[in-house]
């Protein structure tokens, strides 16, 4: 079972619900402000799972993301590459997606094929969308392991947009919104590295673990089942 550090803090507002999510899939979670972490890189060598949560870090000066990405760059970049050679895995869920996306995190030698920016239709969007499971994404990374179908998620954001920055291939996509919500590229709503241990989604899993959070009540234990299940793979 892995250990979780959960960042917080300069903006950073669902690392709560992210610890729950972890704790309840039954994993040792612990939270720690993100200048604690630049101060004492270090610390990262006691954890095996490293997870980003949403809100709006730093306010989403310059872009969002972008502040927090080139502070983990220039403090943790040797320690973030030997977390990822020990096995250590990743998640950024929202503003935790975007920093890894201005990482380039996804892209082999950080060379990004991808940003995200502004939805097409200018607006802060705050509603629940269908996604689909890509067929393969259960043999392509350990965090979909047994999953297929679909997943009913919130999301709440005015940056998500998946836009193509070279001619280079994205990465794989395990999410794909079913109808197009933001103008993101080929209805992509999260992705993985190569490896499939880095794992950045839009959408929000994390306030979803209960059936009483659900809009509806229309096939709602399955899909909290589905979302639990994709945290337990995450500790696993």
């Amino acid at each position: 079972m892995r250990k979780v550090l959960v960042l917080m803090g300069d903006g950073i507002n669902s690392e709560n619900e992210l610890v729950s999510a972890f704790a309840q899939a039954g994993g040792e979670v612990h939270r720690k402000h993100v200048n604690e972490l630049l101060r004492r890189p270090d610390l990262l060598k006691a954890y095996q799972l490293l997870a980003l949560p949403g809100g709006f870090s730093f306010g989403d000066e310059l872009r969002s993301g972008k502040i927090l990405a080139e502070k983990l760059r220039d403090a943790l970049a040797t320690e973030l590459s030997e977390f990822l050679n020990r096995d250590g895995r990743v998640l950024g869920i929202c503003n935790g997606f975007q920093v890894l996306a201005q990482l380039g995190a996804f892209d082999l030698g950080g060379q990004r094929s991808f940003t995200l920016a502004e939805n097409d239709h200018e607006r802060f969007m705050n509603k629940w969308a269908r996604l689909s499971i890509a067929p393969e994404a259960s043999g392509r990374s350990a965090w979909f392991q047994g999953l297929s179908g679909s997943l009913f998620l919130p999301v709440r954001h005015r940056e998500g947009r998946v836009v193509k920055e070279s001619s280079r291939a994205l990465p794989f996509a395990p999410l794909r919104y079913d109808e197009d919500i933001n103008g993101s590229f080929d209805r992509t709503a999260g992705v993985l590295s190569a490896d499939g241990r880095i794992f950045g989604l839009m959408p929000h899993p994390e306030v979803a673990t209960q059936t009483f959070l659900h809009p509806i009540n229309v096939a709602a234990e399955e899909n909290v089942g589905k979302i639990r299940t994709l945290f337990r793979n995450g500790l696993a």
